[in-house]
C-alpha cells in the first residue's frame, strides 16, 4: 500500500521542512519515487531545492492546506490532487503554519480519502518548546489529524536545536501518553554548514558529487542526514521495508 507521510507542527520555525527533506532524501535513496506536495503554495521552500531535478525520482506539487475558515476546501483539492495526480508513488505532505488548525477538524475526512485512495498515513509532529505547542498536540492527538493515524505511524519530534527535551512544556505534559513514538531530530552544526545544506539544490547524492561542498560540510552533512533518518526510522522502516516501485 502507498504512504502518505505528513511532515506536521502546529508553529513554523520547529523545523518541519527540514524533517520533510530527509524524509524526501531517504525514500529517494531507497529507491521510491516520491512525490511532495508543498502545503503553502507560495513558499514552497522545500520544493524549491528539487525544482528541475524531478528525473531523479521526485515530482512536486503545491497546495493552499492552511485555509482557515475552508478546511472542507483544502481537504477537497488535497483528495482530488493525490486521485488526479498521484498515482505510483509514496506521498511526502509539508505542512505550513496554521495548517493543522484547517485540516484537524476533517481529520476522518482526510483518512477516509487516503483509505479510498489506497493511502496508508504517517506523520511526524515537530514540537515547539512552550504551552501552546504542548496543547496544540495534545488536541491533535484527541480529536484531530494525529488521531486518525495509528500510534506506530506516528513520531513526535523533540528539535535539538531548541534544546533537550526535558526543556519541552510537552516532555511534562499529563496528555503525554505510552502510545506512539519519540525522537530527538538532531541539530546540523555548525550553522554555516547548516546554512549550506539549506541552500543546496538537488538530492543530497547529487550536492555531495558537485563539487561545491568542502571536505568537512560532506562529513557533517552526511552524517547528519544519517542521524536525522534514525530518528525517522519508525515512519521510514515501513516504507523502505517495502519493494520499490518503479520510477
Amino acid at each position: 500500500m502507498k504512504k502518505i507521510i505528513i511532515s506536521h507542527g502546529d508553529k513554523g520555525g520547529v523545523g518541519k521542512s527540514v524533517v520533510a527533506t530527509v524524509l524526501v532524501e531517504a525514500l529517494v535513496a531507497g529507491g521510491h519515487p516520491v512525490a511532495l506536495i508543498e502545503g503553502d503554495a507560495s513558499q514552497p521552500d522545500v520544493g524549491m531545492r528539487y525544482i528541475g531535478h524531478e528525473g531523479h525520482g521526485i515530482t512536486l506539487g503545491a497546495l493552499p492546506l492552511a485555509r482557515a475558515g475552508a478546511a472542507d476546501a483544502a481537504v477537497a483539492d488535497l483528495a482530488y490532487y493525490l486521485e488526479k495526480h498521484v498515482a505510483d508513488r509514496d506521498v511526502i505532505i509539508n505542512l505550513p503554519a496554521g495548517a493543522g488548525e484547517t485540516l484537524d477538524g476533517l481529520a476522518e475526512s482526510l483518512a477516509a480519502v487516503a483509505d479510498a485512495l489506497g493511502f496508508t498515513l504517517y506523520a511526524t509532529y515537530s514540537l515547539g518548546k512552550g504551552e501552546a505547542p504542548a496543547k496544540g498536540l495534545a488536541k491533535s492527538l484527541e480529536s484531530g489529524l494525529m488521531s486518525v493515524i495509528d500510534p506506530h505511524r506516528r513520531v513526535v519530534l523533540f528539535p535539538a536545536f531548541q534544546g533537550t527535551p526535558e526543556t519541552f512544556a510537552w516532555a511534562h505534559s499529563p496528555a503525554r501518553g505510552p502510545e506512539g513514538h519519540e525522537a530527538i531530530f538532531p541539530v546540523l552544526a555548525p550553522p554555516a554548514v547548516f546554512n549550506k545544506f539549506l541552500n543546496a539544490r538537488g538530492t543530497w547524492a547529487e550536492v555531495r558529487e558537485s563539487g561545491t561542498l568542502m571536505v568537512y560540510d560532506k562529513i557533517a552533512i552526511g552524517r547528519w542526514i544519517s542521524d536525522a533518518t534514525k530518528a525517522l526510522e519508525p515512519i521510514l522502516a515501513p516504507v523502505l521495508a517495502t519493494d520499490a516501485p518503479q520510477a
